[in-house]
């Protein structure tokens, strides 16, 4: 009892990141403001039938609903302070408005139709992240404060206790879910896998009465009731067995992760969503996104310091008229200064791309970069990823098989005089270009 008791102890009180809590308030506070925007009209008439009006929860003493007017504005003024809870400006002030507002909209909401109860995390953790200092990193008010010469804050047991309490309350719903399946009428049947099976089958014949179409994998598994039983046993042991996730980290991961898997198969079989679960933003808590942040500007900063020591030069076709269009694309796009040009037809490319060059043989465009040459799809890519947004966004292209990119390059490449016209010399840059021209 004592192991244990030191176990949650240690958990309850680690140290952490600021940013860690900074990062779990970014995605409550993205989620929330996507509900918001994407389910505006939807909330909007839905408070003007008044007769399906029932409060419930904080709400019970309500007799009659906010007129809809009002109701417009507190949607309005909800989303100016999930932007600010988002943005951390103030928020000793906004963080606990926000929160308090979000638990009164939502109980709101619930009070037309059915209650639902798949957001009800989502409301809790907003409700601990308003009023802890989940805004003491990646907010206005560290920046302020960054720029005013004060301290950076550093890992501390103030912001562990937080995090740990939004992992409680994330099992404590699991929990309290599989507590009411063992205590409703279907009781253990849970666990066989027959209530699982009878209620996929429910679902699946509203869905064909009402005319929607049913989850993919429903037909594939209905008739393989040993399925079932797997995943009756499965949903029962992440749910009660929810708690053992606060005992040791990996167990908390193990859990977030099979939790998360059981959603998406949930989805597969039933078609029935559950976005911030889904998402994996409900887990962050159980995880360390702030490591995989810093690793990624780590990487991004090493890949900044190898491309500005490195020299990237395109070599293009200098009288190729859709070469020296791409080349101005280029430059006016390349706002860091990355590339510098050079076409194929000068001494530069002769010196820098070996004895084995040929014009005749050789793409109408080549990077080097780094050391290393790249030739056709490859070369337009790895230029793209460089260039300003939106622009480098095209470097999901790189997942098109090679052959076909290559295919359609070289197909515009044989064409490109017929197509485009040739130029009768290198066009001559403007002064403000010659500076990024090894050669013209």
């Amino acid at each position: 009892m004592k192991t244990i008791i030191n176990a949650i102890a240690k958990r309850w009180f680690e140290a952490v990141s600021p940013k860690r809590l900074a990062l779990i308030r970014i995605a409550t506070g993205c989620f929330s403001l996507w509900y918001l925007l994407s389910r505006f009209d939807m909330l909007q008439r839905m408070v003007r039938d008044t007769s399906a009006f029932d409060p419930v929860g904080l709400l019970f003493w309500m007799k009659d609903p906010l007129p809809t007017d009002l109701f417009w504005w507190i949607s309005i003024g909800l989303i100016v302070l999930n932007v600010l809870y988002i943005l951390g400006w103030k928020f000793r002030i906004t963080g606990p408005v926000f929160a308090i507002l979000t638990l009164l909209f939502f109980t709101y909401r619930n009070s037309w139709s059915m209650i639902y109860h798949n957001r009800n995390a989502l409301v809790l953790h907003i409700l601990i992240l308003g009023f802890v200092a989940s805004a003491d990193a990646l907010s206005l008010d560290s920046w302020k404060n960054h720029r005013k010469g004060r301290t950076v804050k550093k890992a501390h047991w103030q912001y562990g206790w937080p995090v740990a309490l939004i992992c409680v309350v994330t099992v404590g719903a699991y929990f309290l879910s599989g507590v009411a399946k063992i205590a409703g009428d279907l009781a253990w049947e849970w666990a066989n896998g027959s209530a699982m099976r009878s209620q996929v089958a429910v679902d699946a014949i509203r869905k064909s009465v009402l005319g929607a179409e049913t989850a993919p994998l429903f037909n594939l598994i209905y008739e393989h009731t040993w399925l079932f039983l797997g995943m009756g046993i499965l949903t029962l042991v992440l749910e009660v067995g929810a708690p053992m996730a606060l005992f040791k980290k990996r167990w908390g991961v193990f859990w977030a992760v099979l939790t998360w898997m059981m959603h998406w198969g949930i989805f597969f079989i039933m078609g029935i969503r559950f976005p911030y679960q889904m998402t994996g933003l409900i887990f962050l808590s159980f995880l360390e996104p702030e490591k995989w942040m810093d690793t990624f500007l780590r990487k991004r900063r090493h890949r900044d310091e190898i491309s500005e020591k490195a020299t990237s030069i395109i070599f293009f076709d200098g009288i190729c008229s859709l070469c020296n269009a791409w080349i101005r694309f280029v430059m006016h796009r390349d706002s860091h200064g990355r590339f510098r040009f050079a076409p194929l037809q000068s001494a530069t490319a002769q010196k820098m791309l070996g004895p084995d060059f040929s014009l005749e043989k050789t793409s109408s465009l080549i990077l080097v970069e780094g050391g290393q040459s790249y030739t056709k799809s490859d070369a337009v890519l790895r230029i793209a990823q460089n260039l300003d947004f939106p622009w480098n966004t095209a470097y999901v292209l790189r997942w098109i098989p090679r052959f076909l990119r290559n295919g359609i390059y070289d197909v515009v490449a044989r064409s490109r005089y017929s197509w485009f016209g040739k130029e009768a010399e290198c066009p001559i840059p403007t002064p403000e270009e010659r500076m990024r021209f090894l050669e013209f």
